[in-house]
């Protein structure tokens, strides 16, 4: 039951990023974390993220200006070793009930703050404290896109510029995540399998997901997904709390 209930929540997940270009992680750990310890499915959507961003590198040809690029994943370097440590040392039930909480709280602040304008003098300053932000919440909770996603969103990046700076910082993130969660012995067997066995769902999902990107009203769709999480972000933080 759990392994064909991972591989209907990792066709969506999968399906949500393709089409938005993030929301994969923010999708699929509410549900997850019921069956499988947080330790495990980490590093495993991790994979699926680099994964799934290669995927939407491949299909966007547009360039894009490094300069608000760099400082965003330079800082995200910096919180990338922090979310790794933080992710190998706090107790499986407080980094399950952080993660309820960071979901529930990213989704609403999604929710108000769609659709606020903000100065064009700050649209044009690059995006630092997101940066850092996305590091340590990527390496640590596997979700780190709603920093950036919201900091990209707010700049007012059109919906091709969004998707394809989001997947670089992603596969950047992803790569240096694998690394240090390697080089600390903290991929479990049970991490490869999962990804291993899910990966072609994952395919399938990214490639509907970036078909549908040009026929569906996104902004209706995120908004669903974005109230959904409130709702599976709650859920989790009140199971924890019930826990003996």
């Amino acid at each position: 039951m759990e392994w064909a209930i991972s591989v209907v929540v990792i066709l969506m997940a999968s399906l949500l990023k393709g089409m938005t270009g993030f929301g994969f992680a923010l999708l699929a750990l509410p549900i997850l974390t019921v069956f499988f310890p947080m330790q495990a499915l980490v590093p495993a959507m991790t994979i699926f993220n680099l994964a799934t961003s290669l995927y939407i590198l491949a299909n966007i040809k547009m360039k894009i200006d490094y300069k608000y690029l760099l400082p965003m994943l330079l800082a995200s370097f910096i919180g990338i070793p922090a979310g790794v440590n933080i992710l190998q040392y706090l107790p499986e039930r407080t980094m399950e009930l952080a993660t309820g909480i960071s979901i529930f709280s990213l989704s609403m602040v999604f929710l108000l703050s769609g659709n606020k304008e903000i100065p064009e003098s700050r649209k044009k300053k690059p995006i630092v404290f997101a940066g850092f932000l996305s590091g340590f919440m990527a390496s640590s909770m596997s979700i780190g896109g709603p920093p950036i996603a919201l900091a990209m969103n707010r700049k007012g990046y059109t919906k091709e510029l969004f998707r394809k700076m989001f997947a670089l910082v992603s596969v950047v993130n992803a790569v240096i995540a694998i690394i240090l969660y390697v080089s600390k012995g903290m991929f479990m067997i049970f991490s490869l399998k999962f990804a291993a066995f899910l990966f072609p769902v994952m395919l399938i999902g990214s490639k509907i997901g970036d078909l549908l990107s040009k026929r569906v009203n996104q902004m209706q769709f995120k908004r669903t997904i974005l109230y959904l999480n409130m709702l599976l972000g709650l859920f989790i933080v009140v199971r924890i709390l019930l826990q003996h």
